[in-house]
């Protein structure tokens, strides 16, 4: 996933050692999936949109593939093997159920627990963007957003938020790079949350990229939602994925206006109406990290929409109100996959 640089990605191999020395089998034990299974039998699943004909669209990271490759870093001076290879892809699933490959062939890093590639595929008018999150050298497409043609599935462009980074740096941190989500405004302004960078930045054809807003202290801004009236949500998984130290902030015109603090690892968020969901990774209890949820957020509360996900990361809605959430982008267990499941609110 490259939520955040190797740091991160250490301290997902972390939880992993917990669960194991806890002795915590999630493919044994996990709790049976909530809602009805869309698809199954994918290997790390990441964000999931909705298209203009009602397909469902799946981000899948892969699971990497027949090559290996050493990989080292500040953070991790010994090389660890990566399982690299072509298994990335984007998937839809129609309102029938039928499953067809909309693109295939996208470059997998694959840890035994942790996969990094194409993180989103979001439909926009007539153009599918595809954003594509990797730790490491070896894609010169990393840490990049594409824009395809919906009818050809030729590249229009490719936006390098690497690049932008390494000039601009706008934390002041560690260089890092990791898009993870965007969004759009009314006037056509494209948002993207990039939570290497801990930025939240605009971009326009004819501006190109600016820095909306950063936070400095390593709060990962994985996903943005632009509200009716301009307000802008942005969530985060909080410095060093903390429990509790994962929030959601509203901003309008410019200014913090309301932020739903204490949650754990939140990946996604959603705004459905007056409604705010949000995704959280993972949660707490006596044994170690278990099972995340997804939570609808209000200032009287939280509420559980859906609980005993193991590791849900992306949300979208249906054109008749019911959520989809895609599970198991981090495998626990080794080889352990993911799908999608649809909750009927």
């Amino acid at each position: 996933m490259h939520i955040k640089s190797s740091k991160i990605l250490l301290v997902f191999v972390v939880l992993v050692m917990v669960f194991s020395f806890a002795g915590i089998a999630f493919a044994q034990d996990m709790p049976p999936l909530p809602g009805e299974t869309i698809i199954g039998d994918i290997f790390a699943p990441r964000g999931i949109a909705f298209d203009a004909n009602g397909n469902l669209l799946v981000a899948v990271a892969g699971n990497g593939g027949s090559d290996t490759l050493m990989m080292a870093g500040p953070d991790q001076p010994e090389p660890a093997p990566i399982s690299a290879g072509l298994s990335g892809s984007v998937i839809s699933v129609a309102a029938d159920g039928t499953v067809s490959t909309v693109l295939q062939g996208i470059a997998s890093f694959a840890l035994p627990s942790e996969t990094t590639g194409v993180y989103r595929a979001i439909p926009n008018g007539d153009s599918l963007w595809v954003l594509y999150s990797q730790a490491g050298p070896y894609n010169p497409l990393a840490n990049t957003i594409a824009q395809l043609d919906m009818t050809t599935g030729f590249p229009v462009r490719i936006i390098s938020m690497w690049d932008y980074e390494v000039q601009n740096n706008p934390d002041g941190n560690e260089i890092d790079s990791n898009v993870a989500d965007v969004a759009w405004m009314a006037d056509g302004t494209m948002l993207i949350a990039d939570a290497g960078a801990n930025t939240l930045y605009s971009w326009t054809e004819a501006d190109g990229l600016a820095v909306v807003q950063t936070w400095p202290d390593n709060s990962v801004p994985t996903s943005v939602e632009v509200a009716e009236n301009g307000d802008i949500y942005v969530g985060f998984l909080g410095a060093g994925i903390a429990p509790g130290a994962g929030r959601v902030e509203r901003w309008s015109n410019g200014e913090l206006a309301e932020t739903f603090a204490g949650l754990t690892g939140v990946t996604d968020i959603l705004l459905a109406g007056d409604t705010l969901y949000a995704v959280e990774l993972f949660l707490l209890g006596e044994q170690g990290p278990g099972p995340g949820d997804v939570l609808a957020l209000s200032a009287d509360g939280n509420t559980v929409v859906a609980g005993g996900l193991v590791t849900p990361f992306g949300l979208a809605m249906d054109a008749d109100g019911a959520l989809y959430v895609s599970y198991g982008t981090i495998a626990f267990v080794p080889g352990t996959p993911g799908g999608v499941v649809k909750i009927e609110l």
